[in-house]
């Protein structure tokens, strides 16, 4: 499958450091707006030890949201939307050039019928990994992928031994995310 959905220009906001005492050290916070939805979106690029970026991205409308994440918008552009999101990658890529990137696609989550989609390999998770896959190649990062919690991981290659700077990462995203499964 090939996207050729061209993305938005992002917009560097700010550098917000993080004092939670946890592995979440800072974040990197960018701004993009969709001509087709007419919403700004936020991205957020947040650094955690083990030199790797959680990427998450929401509607700026829903910031106040405890499901931001979660929430559906269908106004379509998506494709669009999520490429901006991978070009943040090569950004970051530019300060940061051994540093690794994952995300979780989020379930999707309706109040109004009070239903929740389970965990794992969400509809986003599907999504998201087959544009990542389609997008960003194997010469810079190897490629994981954890359906039970849709969860993605790109390693950097130039981390050294892989497979244990992907099991370094993956118990840190586990202690600092301990409670992703509660939400």
């Amino acid at each position: 499958m090939i996207f050729n959905s061209p993305g938005y220009p992002l917009r560097f906001i700010q550098r917000q450091l993080c004092r939670d005492g946890s592995d979440h050290l800072f974040t990197l916070i960018y701004k993009f707006n969709s001509p087709v939805t007419r919403y700004a979106y936020i991205l957020r690029a947040e650094y955690h030890s083990e030199n790797v970026f959680a990427l998450k991205f929401y509607a700026q409308k829903d910031s106040k949201s405890d499901f931001k994440y979660s929430h559906i918008l269908n106004k379509g552009d998506i494709f669009n939307i999520l490429i901006t999101c991978l070009r943040s990658v090569q950004l970051i890529l530019q300060d940061y050039p051994d540093a690794s990137f994952g995300f979780i696609g989020a379930r999707t989550i309706d109040p109004i019928s009070n239903r929740a989609e389970d965990f794992e390999n969400t509809q986003r998770f599907r999504v998201y990994s087959q544009i990542v896959q389609a997008t960003i190649g194997d010469q810079t990062f190897d490629h994981f992928t954890y359906e039970s919690v849709s969860g993605y991981l790109l390693v950097n290659r130039n981390a050294g031994d892989i497979d244990n700077k992907e099991q370094l990462i993956r118990q840190m995203f586990t202690s600092t995310y301990n409670n992703l499964l509660d939400i």
